[in-house]
């Protein structure tokens, strides 16, 4: 990692729609790699502090490694080696960061720094990507890692098929999430939709490529009286229509 990096994302985009994102997946023999991205819309906008990364890897066999993470212009490559057959999936959770609006715009600290405050919410960021190595093609069912989590139900979709997804919340489907999917090839915003009872969407792969689901869930329940008073969660998850 280069000595002089420095971050260049503003994290107060992220009450405009911001988000970070894995894409660029690469399987070479037995090591894989996948970029860490900050912006919008599939869209790089500057780059984040290493140092508020924490990336995991989950194995086949439910194990983790911890991910060598490289650092670029505009991303992050997480490089992580792939000893068998079945599903890798790759996490990134963000170092959480407290946003605070005044009548000044967005800043980033607790409300007790600012005056006049109208808002002020902890935001929780959560990346991830399943890679499929060798010919399994499991059916995916529970969450994995995270607090909020979006779980495909297949790995792999077509271009015009629909993609079949879950939303889980402290571990239990998550009814009415807003579901919002992007394309890269596009770059912008195709669909938008929300879950049902049973915190399950489908959203039509209109195009071919990397596609990102995001969700944002807000829960006022996780509050710090002096600090915050709600904590947002937003989760995304990239999956490839061919």
């Amino acid at each position: 990692m280069h000595h002089e990096y420095k971050e260049t994302a503003d994290l107060t985009r992220i009450m405009g729609g911001h988000e970070i994102w894995l894409g660029e997946a690469r399987l070479n023999a037995d090591q894989a790699e996948v970029a860490l991205i900050y912006g919008d819309n599939m869209r790089p906008d500057g780059s984040l502090d290493p140092k508020r990364i924490n990336p995991t890897v989950y194995k086949p066999d439910g194990s983790t490694l911890k991910p060598t993470v490289s650092s670029e212009k505009d991303k992050h490559r997480l490089t992580f080696p792939c000893a068998g057959d079945g599903c890798y999936t790759a996490i990134v959770d963000l170092v959480p960061v407290i946003i605070t609006q005044d009548k000044e715009g967005y800043h980033i600290g607790p409300k007790y720094q600012f005056k006049n405050v109208t808002y002020s919410g902890a935001i929780i960021q959560m990346a991830k990507r399943i890679l499929s190595v060798g010919e399994a093609r499991p059916e995916l069912k529970e969450p994995v890692h995270g607090i909020l989590e979006i779980v495909p139900r297949k790995l792999g979709f077509a271009q015009g098929e629909d993609a079949e997804i879950m939303v889980f919340y402290e571990g239990k489907p998550l009814a009415e999430a807003e579901v919002k999917a992007i394309s890269e090839k596009e770059g912008k915003l195709m669909a938008e939709t929300k879950t049902d009872d049973q915190g399950c969407a489908k959203i039509p792969l209109t195009v071919a490529g990397d596609w990102m689901f995001k969700v944002l869930h807000r829960d006022p329940t996780k509050k710090v009286n002096d600090e915050f008073d709600t904590t947002n969660f937003v989760t995304t998850l990239v999956v490839e229509a061919v």
